[in-house]
C-alpha cells in the first residue's frame, strides 16, 4: 500500500500538487551552484537518512521548476552574493508584522519562500525515499499536513511558496555551513558562511510578535559574546535553541483561513480582553524548554 502511495508522490509536482502528465524534472532542493560555491556538494546530510546534498531532489513540472527558479531562486542567489547587505536588510525589515498577507517583493519574503521550499523539500524527499517506517510517518505528517497544502495554494496564487513565518538573521565569526530542521516546532536553520538564517515555519508571525526589539537585540548580544569567547562554539545553534524554545512555549497556535483564493492569517487575532496577560509566556516553562533544547544540541554555556 505504501509502495503505491510513494509511486504516486513521485508523479506529483512538489510545487503545485498536480499530477505530472508529460515530462518530469527533478528540482534540487538546494541549488547545485550554491552547493558548489559552499564546497558542500558531496557532503552528507546526517540524521534519519544520510544523503549527499546534491542528491536531494523532488519531482516537478518543468514550468513550475522554471518559474520558481526565475522568480525566487535566481534572485536569492544574487542576495547571497553580499551577505553583509542581506544581513542589514533583513534586520531593517524584521520589525514589520504585516496585517495583510499577500505578494511581497521584500528580501525577507524572498528568503522566507526559499527556506520554506528547502524545509518542505527535505521532508518530501525523505518521504518518497526512506525505508524507515517511523521516519516515513513523521515526514508524511509534515508533507500531508494542512500547512503544506496552504503553502502550495499560496504559491499557485502568486503569494510565494510560504505562509506567514518569522525570519531571523544572525552573524558569527565561524564561517562553517550548517543546516538543521525541526519537526516540532516546525523550524529551519541555514548557516551560509558567517550568516545564519532561522525561519519559524508557518507560525503566523507569532514568534516575531514575542521576539523583537530590545529582546532580540539582547539575544544577538548573547550570541555575539559566546561567539567571541570561543570561535569554535556553535553560537548559531544557541540562537536557534532560544528561538525554538520560545516558539514552543507560546500559548497560542497559528491559524489560517482559506477563502476566495486567499489565505488569511488569523494567528494574531484575539477576542480576549487582556491579551498581553492572557498570552504571557510562562518563564519556568520557557527555562525548562530552553535547557532541554540546548541539551539536545549539545550546547553548554560558559
Amino acid at each position: 500500500m505504501w509502495f503505491t502511495a510513494r509511486l504516486h508522490l513521485r508523479k506529483v509536482c512538489f510545487f503545485c500538487d498536480e499530477i505530472i502528465e508529460g515530462k518530469k524534472t527533478l528540482e534540487h532542493i538546494i541549488p547545485n551552484s550554491l552547493l558548489g560555491r559552499l564546497g558542500i556538494k558531496e557532503q552528507t546530510i546526517t540524521g534519519q537518512k544520510e544523503t549527499q546534498y546534491s542528491r536531494v531532489k523532488v519531482p516537478a513540472h518543468p514550468s513550475c521548476n522554471s518559474e520558481f527558479g526565475s522568480n525566487y531562486e535566481s534572485r536569492v542567489l544574487k542576495l547571497l552574493d553580499d551577505l553583509d547587505s542581506l544581513y542589514e536588510t533583513i534586520k531593517s525589515e524584521e520589525a514589520a508584522i504585516p496585517m495583510m498577507y499577500g505578494p511581497d517583493e521584500s528580501e525577507t519574503a524572498m528568503i522566507t519562500t526559499w527556506m520554506s521550499k528547502i524545509y518542505y523539500g527535505l521532508f518530501y524527499y525523505d518521504l518518497i525515499s526512506t525505508k524507515d517506517e517511523g521516519w516515513r510517518e513523521i515526514c508524511s505528517a509534515v508533507v500531508m499536513g494542512k500547512n503544506f497544502e496552504y503553502v502550495r495554494a499560496s504559491y499557485k496564487h502568486g503569494h510565494g511558496f510560504q505562509l506567514p513565518s518569522s525570519l531571523y538573521v544572525f552573524k558569527t565569526n565561524n564561517a562553517n555551513t550548517d543546516l538543521m530542521t525541526l519537526v516540532d516546532p516546525s523550524s529551519i536553520l541555514l548557516k551560509i558562511g558567517s550568516l545564519t538564517l532561522i525561519l519559524c515555519i508557518c507560525d503566523g508571525y507569532l514568534t516575531k510578535n514575542y521576539l523583537n526589539g530590545e529582546v532580540l537585540d539582547r539575544l544577538r548580544d548573547c550570541v555575539k559574546q559566546e561567539d567571541e569567547r570561543d570561535t569554535g562554539f556553535p553560537s548559531h545553534k544557541l540562537a536557534f535553541g532560544e528561538i525554538v524554545a520560545l516558539r514552543s512555549c507560546i500559548p497560542k497556535a497559528p491559524k489560517f483561513i482559506s477563502s476566495n483564493n486567499q489565505i488569511i492569517n488569523m494567528s494574531l487575532s484575539t477576542m480576549v480582553v487582556n491579551p498581553d496577560e492572557y498570552y504571557r509566556i510562562n518563564d519556568q516553562e520557557l527555562s525548562s524548554a530552553r535547557a532541554e533544547i540546548l541539551r539536545e544540541f549539545n550546547i553548554e554555556l560558559g
